[in-house]
């Protein structure tokens, strides 16, 4: 996709952080808007600020955790501005950071899970068959993260591998097909947003009895989240994000700084092989 003037975008996770500044980003580009947010009066913030700029939008609250959420996203897209070009498949939260991976509970799963990477695959069954439909030059944004090519250390890092081979397959399924459709697996690094707050709205029915946030996994939120607050401006990733989208290109990695750790992961797996291939 190389313009953006009179097409139309769809941001999830529009109430904050990233999603606010792409939702923002591409009014600035003259698109029709409509964005998704589970925190209402965050959500409501963003569209009336798209508003104060003169620029079409409608706001709908979403729990990207579930499909018919994202159906109706979809739905009130297109019965406002007729076909959807640009999804931006954005929100997510920390998930569980509160001790080793075997003590977490079924419901610190479904809740990272859902709203991490449930809610990409809702996105593409949503949006790419509507895409395929009306044939028009469009693109897909998946908000993936560094984590994603650097080895897991948490739940988190975990549903982000699954979002980058997500969209792997996507952009592979799509060349098949000959779709004018392009994907873009976005893997921010240290961005300032509210991430290590996202516990905030985690769903009661995903809340265990006594409570699943630890005295350890509160402080590290915290610090976490005050590492964040020092990072990138979201507005330069949405900048970042318009050049790749033109660019044609499937991955964005936002800077250098975790450079060394993606080698390391990339050289180990490499390594591992390298006696098997010797003794060939």
């Amino acid at each position: 996709m190389q313009e953006f003037a009179g097409k139309t975008a769809v941001v999830t996770g529009a109430g904050s952080g990233m999603g606010k500044a792409f939702a923002l980003r591409w009014a600035a580009e003259g698109m029709n808007v409509v964005i998704g947010d589970i925190q209402q009066d965050a959500l409501d913030a963003t569209a009336q600020e798209i508003k104060d700029a003169g620029v079409s939008v409608v706001a709908v609250r979403t729990d990207v955790s579930k499909l018919a959420d994202i159906e109706a996203l979809a739905d009130a897209a297109e019965a406002a501005f007729g076909p959807v070009h640009l999804v931006n498949n954005n929100a997510g939260v920390e998930g569980y950071l509160d001790g080793p991976i075997w003590a977490a509970t079924a419901r610190d799963w479904e809740w990272t899970v859902g709203v991490n990477f449930w809610s990409v695959v809702y996105g593409v069954r949503t949006f790419v068959p509507r895409m395929l439909a009306h044939g028009q030059e469009a693109h897909v944004v998946n908000t993936c993260s560094m984590t994603s090519v650097v080895q897991a250390a948490n739940m988190y890092g975990i549903t982000k591998h699954a979002v980058i081979a997500l969209s792997e397959v996507l952009w592979n399924d799509l060349r098949k097909a000959g779709a004018n459709i392009g994907v873009t697996a976005l893997c921010p690094g240290t961005i300032a947003t509210n991430l290590f707050h996202g516990s905030r709205n985690r769903p009661t029915g995903l809340t265990d009895d006594g409570g699943n946030i630890s005295a350890d996994g509160e402080q590290l939120r915290e610090r976490m989240h005050a590492v964040l607050a020092a990072g990138m401006a979201p507005a330069e990733v949405a900048s970042r994000l318009v050049t790749a989208i033109r660019g044609g290109g499937l991955y964005l990695l936002t800077d250098h700084e975790w450079d060394d750790q993606v080698i390391a992961r990339h050289e180990a797996i490499i390594a591992s092989a390298v006696g098997e291939k010797a003794g060939a």
